[in-house]
This record gives structure tokens, sequence and C-alpha cells, in this order.
């Protein structure tokens, strides 16, 4: 299972405790016979057949232990006490391990050893145990989707494990790192045995997120202990979690082991496992490349493309989660021009025309690109009137970021506004789900710039047009889509967003 739970109530299990608040933050079960595939695809079964002791970190409901029992059923080895003593399950919501003894008892007519469950957060709480083998399926939720109490307990772990720097740094990208990467740093460095094995179901982020996932990807658990991912397969066509839009991969990690690339990359082409190579983009920490034979590599020279401070890539305006607050159809007559702005839409690619679709409010200032002041707010009346209707709306959206604003009272702000949002020009791409790089140039609609959405569009601000057709020319240069298409972002929600192509124009990011 991957599933995520947070502290709250405890309630004894066996030797350790389990705190729960929410069992279904970033739960989702992983299929019986995927456990399965997982198991028999890396030889797992026959490891625990031949003594080695196997513990899933993140049990939930043990579906990986149960997929042992079957297989062990199916081939009639008989499923004595000294085989159960060595699979362990460590899993934080006590129902889930309750459920799972009632079904082996159920099922098998045995019953599961006690010594072997041990109801904790393998991430906050001590585990004694060492293995030859880890299994499972680690939760999977970013950083900023953690709640409050349970984010301030996972901190120091967070920088502990050497995923993010400093507390300053999970405000800020750093945000994105996923529970996965952290649960997989502490049980790679605390559970495994000397050069134990790991197998386990992940976010593909893991190995393609840009800075998010670069403490990840220094491959070494705690400080010291190495390990090195040895092979990936991403699946694509194939549903192993139904309703899951997160890209997905297995993966099998070996501790005590630096990591060496190329890694053996295998995608699902049709009903057939095709092998890849995967390495990192530039320096050992960046994301992974993906390519069928290395002599792809040859267009991965970085472009280097001139370019001013101030011209760096960028997401579209964030209103945090309030769309119907700040984004319109039509453009809005009760509210005043001069705050009303283009925002960029699909059909800027599909037409070819820059007509705009909808319209975005940003009561800000153009010069400093800062939020208007409540006093300069007040000398539009109909600016006042309309905010203050949507007060209540606006002052219960959630994000660290946007609550260090509010805080200052500017609870009429967004995110991703600043001078750069009111260039007289932006070279603009569509960054989220798309497997094509189509930069465009927009000026402005009535006097008023466009603007990008959200982590759909990314653009670079020009304060000149001839500027940004120059920029636009460099950015249609054939190496970027490919490098785009190695950076494993097709069709995906990284796909062209602004810290990738920062590392393809040659940027410091």
């Amino acid at each position: 299972m991957n599933r995520l739970v947070v502290l709250g109530h405890s309630r004894k299990m066996h030797t350790e405790t389990s705190h729960l608040v929410d069992p279904n933050i970033g739960q989702v079960f992983t299929p019986l016979k995927w456990a399965e595939w997982l198991i028999n695809r890396w030889g797992v079964f026959d490891a625990w057949i031949d003594d080695a002791h196997v513990c899933d970190p993140t049990a939930g409901q043990a579906v990986f232990a149960l997929a042992m029992l079957h297989i062990a059923r199916r081939r009639g080895i008989p499923i004595t006490r000294e085989r159960l003593l060595r699979l362990t399950l460590i899993e934080v919501v006590p129902s889930h391990l309750e459920w799972f003894k009632e079904e082996v008892k159920r099922e098998f007519g045995v019953d599961f050893p006690d010594s072997q469950i041990f109801c904790q957060d393998v991430i906050t709480e001590t585990h004694a145990g060492k293995y030859d083998i880890l299994i499972g399926n680690p939760p999977w939720a970013n950083f900023s989707d953690l709640p409050t109490a349970y984010k301030e307990q996972l901190k120091p772990f967070f920088i502990e494990e050497g995923l993010v720097p400093d507390k300053q740094k999970m405000l800020l990208g750093s945000s994105r790192v996923d529970i996965a990467a952290l649960v997989l740093k502490v049980v790679l460095g605390k559970l495994l045995k000397k050069n134990g094995i790991g197998y386990f179901y992940l976010p593909t982020s893991l190995f393609f997120g840009d800075g998010a996932h670069s403490g990840f990807r220094s491959y070494k658990a705690g400080s010291t202990r190495d390990f090195a991912v040895d092979t990936v397969y991403e699946f694509s066509s194939t549903k192993v979690f139904e309703g899951v839009g997160t890209s997905y991969c297995c993966a099998r990690f070996r501790g005590d082991t630096q990591q060496n690339f190329p890694v053996p990359y295998f995608k699902e082409l049709g009903r057939e496992w095709v092998e890849h190579k995967a390495l990192p983009f530039k320096d050992p920490t960046d994301p992974w490349r993906v390519v069928r034979d290395l002599d792809e590599l040859k267009v991965g020279t970085t472009l280097e493309v001139k370019l001013s401070p101030e011209q760096a890539p960028r997401q579209g305006v964030n209103t945090c989660g309030a769309n119907r607050v700040f984004i319109f159809d039509q453009k809005p007559p009760h509210l005043p021009d001069e705050f009303l702005y283009p925002l960029a839409t699909k059909e800027l690619w599909r037409q070819g025309a820059a007509q705009a679709h909808k319209w975005i409010l940003l009561p800000y200032h153009q010069q400093t690109g800062k939020p208007l002041t409540w006093y300069q707010i007040e000398q539009s009346p109909a600016l006042r009137n309309y905010l203050q209707s949507v007060q209540d709306v606006l002052q219960v959206r959630k994000g660290t970021l946007l609550r260090a604003a509010l805080k200052r009272g500017n609870w009429w702000a967004l995110l991703g506004v600043g001078p750069y949002s009111f260039a007289p020009f932006k070279v603009i791409w569509e960054a989220y789900g798309k497997n094509r790089f189509n930069p465009i140039v927009l000026g402005n609609v009535e006097g008023q710039v466009w603007q990008g959405n959200q982590a759909m569009h990314a653009f670079i601000p020009c304060w000149s047009e001839r500027d940004a057709q120059r920029i636009k020319t460099a950015l249609e240069n054939p190496a970027i889509p490919v490098l785009l298409r190695q950076l494993n972002g097709a069709g995906k929600c990284n796909w062209a967003q602004p810290g990738k192509i920062k590392k393809i124009l040659g940027l410091i990011s």
C-alpha cells in the first residue's frame, strides 16, 4: 500500500505505538496481483524461502506479505512458523494490521506471529530490526500537502536525511519533496542489513523532479550510508493503481553501493518492456535523462542563450485555489480595467491568434510587482467592494508562502507575481502535460500584458519585442524538445517547467 498517516491518537498494537489522525492521506492500496508481479519480477519469494529476512516498512494491509503466502500455497510450499518469523511488517494504522492477521487466519489457517508486527511510524519512531530485503509501496504526498503538526515533526528528518538544507528551504521549492523520498532514505539507511536490497513502487518524480528531489539523488541515507538505484521499470500504459494521476515506477535499490550510471531503465512499449538507459542531465544530483542508445546524448550540449538575471524562466500566476475569485471567462465590467489582464489559454497555441479567452484580476502595482496596499485599493471603490465581498474566501487559503503574505495583512495576494509579471513582452510556452515545445511571443491586449496560468505555462519576461523575438528564435532550437523528452516529461506535469528550461539554457538553478 502507499499511504500516509499523521500523528494524533495513539493505540497499542504490539511493541510499539501507532499515532493516527487521518489514515486516508496519500492512501492507495497496491493490488494483490501487482504485489505478486514485483515479487516475481525480482525473485523476492525465492530469496525468502532461502532464508532471507523480508520487511515491508509501510505495510498498510500487508498485501506484499499476503502475496508471498499466496505464492507459497500455489507452489505447494508449507507456510511454517519459521518462515513467518522471517516476514516483518511495520505499519502506523492498527486496523490495517488487525485486518491482515484476521485475513491470514481465515485464508491460510495460521496465526501470523505478533512478534513480526510493529505498529509504528517508520520515520519518527525507532525500529531495531535489520533486514536482507525491504519491499513495499511508501506513501506518495508532497510535504506541502501534509497537516501542519506533522510537517513540524518531520522537518528535522528531512534535514537529517539531506533532502533539504534547512527549514527555510521547506517553505520554498523544496516543499514539493515527496514523503516517499524521506521514507526511502530512512528505511534504506536504518533497516537494511549490510548490502541489503530494496524493491519499491514509487513516483517517478524522485528521479525526474527538479530541485525538490535533488537531495534524494545524493544517493546517501543519513550522511554516510550509500545506496544505489540499479534498475527501474516505468509504467505508462498499464494501470497498476487505478485513478492515480501521478507517474509511477518500481525500482530496485542496493544498500552500501555507490551510484553508477547508466541505470537500466525499462519503458512499456506496447506489451513489451524495452530497455533504455538513464543518466543525470549534467551533475550527479540532476534529474535523469532516458535514452535508447548513448549516442543520443550528443544532442545534450548545453544551449547558451544570453539572458539578463531578470529573465529567469517563471511559472504563471497561482491563485492558491481561488480561481473563481480572480479568473473570469469574460472581462468583468464591474472591475477596473487597470487591474485586469489577459490570461493565456490553450487557444493561443491552437488558433494562432492573440485573442483573450480569460481574464485575471491582479490587485498589484505594476512597477514594483507588489500587492496594492489597502489604502491604494480604497482609491477604487469597485475594486474595494469586490475584494471585501470575497474576503472570507481569500483569507482561508492554504500554503506556507501564501500564509506569510496573509499574516502581513495582504489577504488579496497571489503567488508568482513580481515585476517580471508586468514586462511588456513574454516568450511563453505550454509547460504542463504536453509533448511539444512551442514558444510564442505575447505583448498586450487593450494595453494590458498577458499572464501565464499557474503551472500550465512558463515564460521569460522581455522588455522589448526585438529581445523577445531573439529569445523565441533561440528556443526554437530542435535540440530543446529532444532534451525535454529525454528528461522524461512528455505528457507529464513537469514537461517544460522553468527548472528544466533553466538547466537546458545553461542557467544556474
